[in-house]
C-alpha cells in the first residue's frame, strides 16, 4: 500500500480579488460624491419625510454593501484549500457549505499552466488539471505560487501512481 504523505498544500493568492477592489475601489467614492450631489441638488421638500432619511442614507447603504462584497470574496478565496498527497487531490472550498472534491490521481489526463502578466509579476498562474473524473473533469487552481513547480511535482505523482495501480491510458 502507498504510504499517504502530504506532496503539497496550496491556496490561491488574493490576488484573484484584484478586480473587486478595484470596483470597490472606484465605487465608495463615486457613492459618497453621489450622496453630496443628492443632498445638494435634490430638495427634501421633494421628498416625503417619512422617507427624506433613507433616501439621503441610500448612498450610505450602497457603500457598505460595496464593502461587504469585497469581505466575502475575500473570506470566500481564503477558505480555498489545495492538497496533493500520494495518492489523491483534494480541494476544499467554500465558506458556509463546505464543499470536498477527492480526484485519484490516476484519474489525470493532463495540465494546463497560464500565467498572465499581473501573476507574473507576482510569481503566480493558474493550473488546469483535466482528469477523467465524472464529477470534477476540469479543476482550476487559480492564482497559486510556482505553477511550474507544483505541476512537475503533479505529474511526477500521477506517474508513480499510474504504474503502482496499474492504470493506463487508452484513447
Amino acid at each position: 500500500m502507498i504510504e499517504k504523505t502530504l506532496s503539497f498544500k496550496c491556496k490561491p493568492s488574493q490576488l484573484v480579488n484584484l478586480e473587486n477592489f478595484l470596483l470597490t475601489l472606484l465605487v465608495v467614492p463615486v457613492v459618497i460624491v453621489m450622496n453630496e450631489m443628492l443632498k445638494t441638488y435634490v430638495p427634501s421638500v421633494l421628498i416625503p419625510e417619512k422617507l427624506v432619511t433613507y433616501i439621503y442614507s441610500l448612498p450610505v447603504y450602497l457603500s457598505v454593501l460595496a464593502l461587504l462584497n469585497l469581505a466575502y470574496q475575500i473570506l470566500r478565496v481564503w477558505c480555498i484549500r489545495y492538497e496533493i498527497d500520494t495518492e489523491e487531490l483534494r480541494y476544499y472550498s467554500g465558506v458556509l457549505n463546505r464543499k470536498h472534491e477527492y480526484i485519484e490521481l490516476y484519474r489525470v489526463k493532463d495540465f494546463l499552466i497560464e500565467r498572465s502578466l499581473i501573476y507574473r509579476l507576482f510569481g503566480l498562474g493558474n493550473l488546469t488539471i483535466y482528469t477523467s473524473d465524472k464529477t470534477t473533469p476540469v479543476l482550476h487552481l487559480y492564482a497559486i505560487r510556482e505553477p511550474e513547480e507544483k505541476y512537475k511535482n503533479l505529474r511526477c505523482l500521477v506517474e508513480l501512481n499510474r504504474r503502482k495501480k496499474h492504470v493506463f491510458e487508452v484513447d
